[in-house]
């Protein structure tokens, strides 16, 4: 065995722990993470493999076995040489995700193809040869017994685990694959999750997924929490359910089940400080996608507190509103009450005459659209600009951070 430098040993270690918690693994599975050449990796894991802390169970899969502390236990050369693969009980127990003795009760009623074990280093009295283990062909109770209780660890309400409850079976498939995909690629940039996705059917079929349906659902369900991951054919089996469900999820923006309290203060500050969201995902180590549906939020939340106080000074004395134009076609309507601008999209209606405004109001309008007009503006800006300007006013109005800071959190409460 040669002698590795630094930086191999590293990488031999972060591979042995990469083996450690995927279990059965694959030398495409290492190469995106390891970022060096197949050789390098294909030498350390052969390394691995004489010290009989992995193994290779087939052409392309090696299997984790460092699970009990065996100090050079080497694999006999008839298993490894051999037309197959023996593997003992413990082995097969891990690679097909079921216990020990539900093993032993396959082996006696010849479910599988064994032989006597004649090596005492091996466990078990039986080798069992790896051709005759139907991979992936689980029980349907074990499965599902598996499923619900993984799938309990990803709720993050009451509402959803009472949704999953009451689903069809097809649709508790469908939230177990898309909720464990989100909590496995939180933090991912698109490249790693492209990459991500191809390789999970490999470990789990149930969670293959293309990268644009994910991103629809990754979309839905933030917006419309679990009820977005549904199809419509699998809606709750019992339909009185159904409205009673839908109403207590939307109570708050699901997006809020995706990041942590400390994620969302990140984020909080970050708008604040005027930081693009494409940055402050990086920051707070979240999608891009997640991270501006926060900051949409936020933006329609200011907007929406405007907007209110506008509607209460227009109904008691209407006015007539100044129209000026932003990025060439967009119109927006500027009000002015109390030394205070609002703006609006459409023109507000009311039964009552309209007056014009003051030449102090004119003048207040006039100056804070000077500013407005400088501000930079974007492309994706365009269909939600009143948002955007509201933002804009509502900083030129609270300059300080710790204030901005404290009246985010007034308006959303968490």
């Amino acid at each position: 065995m040669t002698k590795l430098t630094q930086s191999q040993l590293n990488l031999k270690a972060k591979i042995l722990k990469i083996a450690k918690g995927l279990n059965k693994f694959t030398l495409p599975d290492i190469l995106p993470i390891s970022n060096e050449s197949e050789k390098v990796v294909s030498d350390l894991l052969s390394d691995l493999e004489n010290e009989n802390l992995i193994k290779k169970v087939s052409e392309r899969e090696y299997l984790y076995t460092n699970i009990k502390k065996r100090v050079n236990k080497p694999v006999p050369t008839s298993q490894s040489n051999g037309p197959d693969i023996w593997l003992t009980i413990s082995e097969v127990a891990r690679l097909l995700n079921i216990q020990e003795n539900t093993v032993k009760r396959n082996c006696l009623k010849g479910d599988y193809i064994v032989k006597p074990n004649k090596e005492p280093d091996l466990e078990g009295k039986y080798l069992i040869k790896r051709s005759s283990l139907k991979l992936y062909d689980f029980l349907e109770d074990s499965e599902r017994r598996a499923m619900d209780k993984e799938v309990k660890k990803l709720f993050h309400n009451k509402e959803e685990e009472r949704l999953y409850v009451v689903a069809s079976d097809r649709g508790k498939e469908f939230i177990y694959r898309y909720l464990k995909l989100f909590k496995l690629t939180e933090g991912m940039d698109c490249r790693e999750l492209r990459s991500f996705l191809e390789i999970i059917p490999l470990k789990n079929p149930k969670l293959k997924v293309s990268y644009a349906a994910f991103h629809s659902k990754r979309k839905k369900y933030q917006t419309e929490g679990m009820l977005g991951i549904l199809p419509k054919y699998f809606m709750p089996d019992n339909k009185n359910e159904e409205p009673e469900v839908r109403r207590n999820l939307n109570r708050l923006p699901k997006v809020y089940n995706l990041a942590t309290t400390e994620q969302i203060e990140i984020i909080y500050k970050c708008f604040c400080f005027g930081i693009p969201a494409s940055q402050t995902a990086k920051i707070a180590n979240m999608g891009n996608t997640t991270t501006e549906t926060f900051y949409q939020y936020i933006r329609a939340r200011i907007f929406d507190k405007q907007y209110q106080e506008l509607v209460e000074h227009f109904d008691s004395d209407p006015q007539i509103p100044q129209v000026r134009i932003f990025m060439n076609d967009v119109s927006i309507c500027i009000y002015c009450y109390n030394d205070k601008v609002y703006i609006t999209q459409k023109p507000l209606k009311s039964m009552l005459p309209q007056r014009r405004q003051k030449p102090d109001e004119v003048k207040e309008a006039r100056r804070l659209y000077n500013i407005l007009y400088r501000k930079k503006f974007t492309g994706s800006m365009r269909k939600y600009l009143d948002h955007h300007l509201a933002v804009f006013l509502w900083k030129e109005l609270n300059p300080n951070f710790e204030d901005q800071l404290n009246l985010i959190y007034e308006m959303i409460h968490i």
